[in-house]
């Protein structure tokens, strides 16, 4: 685990690596963000030992579950899969993990009420409440006062924020970029030109051309060599993804120049899409594409590329 590389925006999320008093003790020390992190990657972490366990069954339950918990927006013809698939974990944890059997598992049998009647679960999450909150614990552990933390955080914290927010724009509204450089024309190959010409015309690409390394576009970070989301390719909702190559200025507006990849399958054994690039390069204008999810990462493994999230998109 310590030797595994994070991509780009799983790095920001890194969980600690796992000590053997965290298995003793049935508890791993990390944030919410990280925990998550690590349970998406655990079929990558861990490819080589995981399906030699009959267990792994509970881990791919819990993991259906929580792609359609986080989904936005959330079928109601989903609601009958969730409320089996809880059965089924239910089942899964009483035969592989009966020690393990607490309370808590009984909230996840709730979560089909509460999103038939309130919508999707993840509009409603305290994720951010947690990270103030573990601020504050850290804050108390240091100075040794214990007085109604929640309180403080309420009252105090949370009244400087808008305070703060009410002087300040928390939505970017323009354009931002980072490491802005020139083009250099060896970089390109023969098809690349071919694409470039094809939408700018006849260019001198050391000349007419910038590009950056990150680019912030309606509050949607594109980072070179990243992957997102842009539709789907069919009525079976499987998703079409494009890798940023380049990000190019030419006259005043920056473009995406990005290869668009081929969505091979769905993988059960790693739980992440395999694509593969077919060099189907196209430029594209980010201030028209539909955000569907953030940038990922993409993992290489067996000679093949993937990428994973937490998610069940759909059309509608």
């Amino acid at each position: 685990m310590e030797n595994f590389q994070y991509g780009y925006f799983d790095s920001r999320d890194r969980p600690p690596p796992i000590q053997i008093k965290h298995l003793q003790k049935d508890r791993i020390s990390a944030t919410v963000s990280q925990k998550l992190c690590l349970f998406r990657l655990f079929p990558i972490i861990f490819n080589d030992v995981i399906y030699t366990l009959p267990s792994i069954i509970v881990y791919k339950q819990l993991r259906e579950m929580i792609d359609l918990v986080l989904s936005v927006p959330f079928r109601k013809l989903w609601l009958p899969t969730l409320r089996d698939l809880w059965a089924a974990f239910h089942q899964s944890m009483l035969n592989h993990f009966p020690s393990k059997m607490t309370p808590r598992l009984h909230f996840c049998s709730e979560y089909d009420k509460v999103i038939n009647d309130y919508g999707p679960t993840i509009k409603q999450w305290c994720t951010r409440y947690e990270a103030f909150h573990s601020y504050f614990k850290k804050i108390s552990l240091r100075s040794n006062n214990y007085k109604n933390i929640p309180k403080m955080l309420a009252t105090r914290y949370r009244l400087k924020q808008t305070f703060i927010s009410c002087r300040t724009v928390q939505l970017k509204t323009i354009d931002q970029t980072t490491v802005i450089q020139k083009v250099k024309n060896n970089f390109f190959d023969n098809l690349m030109k071919q694409t470039l010409i094809h939408h700018f015309g006849n260019i001198s690409f050391s000349k007419d051309l910038q590009q950056c390394k990150k680019f912030y576009n309606q509050n949607v970070e594109y980072h070179r060599g990243s992957v997102y989301i842009m539709g789907f390719v069919n009525v079976h909702e499987t998703p079409r993804f494009f890798q940023v190559v380049l990000i190019l200025k030419m006259n005043y507006k920056w473009w995406l120049f990005v290869d668009l990849l081929e969505t091979t399958c769905y993988n059960e054994r790693f739980c992440a899409w395999e694509i593969k690039s077919m060099n189907n390069y196209s430029i594209l204008d980010p201030h028209r594409l539909r955000y569907f999810y953030k940038g990922l990462d993409i993992y290489e493994l067996e000679n093949s590329s993937f990428v994973l999230f937490n998610a069940r998109l759909t059309l509608y």
